[in-house]
């Protein structure tokens, strides 16, 4: 990727929650810190592979 998106989350569960549906319309995006959303939705990046998303975790 030429110029990759990373958010960052800054400890927020809300911005991991709001920028992850982006990538519908930018594509790849990274999000820094995904684990803050334990905090308000545990199960949200399984339910967004329900829905459709491509998630992959990076190590």
């Amino acid at each position: 990727m030429a110029n990759p998106i990373v958010i960052d989350t800054y400890k927020d569960h809300r911005m991991a929650m709001a920028f992850a549906p982006l990538s519908i319309k930018l594509g790849e995006l990274t999000i820094n810190n995904p684990e803050v959303v334990s905090k308000s939705y545990p199960r949200f990046w399984n339910d967004l592979r329900k829905a459709g998303f491509s998630i992959e975790e990076i190590k």
